[in-house]
């Protein structure tokens, strides 16, 4: 049996989709106050906000691919709070204070206990790998 690129893992990854499918909302919110708790992270509604969001974006559009690439995911996100100062704001919204942890998007997935995106970096808001 072959399988298309589409639904195909790579070694050793999880697709985004496989990891957000079935995550309900408070199981997101609970894995989300945990890990700002560990690593001393003030959370606030606005935090929960953005996360939701972007889980809720890659329910829809990771269904077909595995997304692990960055830059559609921060252009979602600063046009989705385009309003609010789009990248200033997600930036100064998830600037945490450990220099280990770089990027809007390495943060959210931290906090949300989801797979690491290792394609693609963007300055700011994408991945350190």
């Amino acid at each position: 049996m072959s399988q298309t690129p589409s639904n195909m893992m790579h070694h050793e990854e999880i697709l985004i989709y496989d990891a957000v499918k079935n995550l309900s909302k408070d199981e997101l919110g609970h894995r989300v106050r945990a890990n700002a708790t560990a690593r001393n992270f003030v959370l606030t509604d606005e935090h929960l906000d953005v996360i939701h969001t972007l889980v809720d974006y890659y329910r829809q559009k990771c269904k077909q691919d595995d997304c692990l690439a960055t830059h559609e995911h921060v252009r979602f996100l600063e046009e989705a709070y385009e309003s609010k100062g789009g990248g200033r704001y997600l930036n100064m919204l998830f600037n945490m204070p450990d220099p280990e942890h770089r990027g809007v998007l390495t943060q959210i997935h931290e906090l949300a206990g989801l797979p690491r995106l290792r394609l693609g970096k963007n300055k700011g808001m994408g991945t350190a790998s």
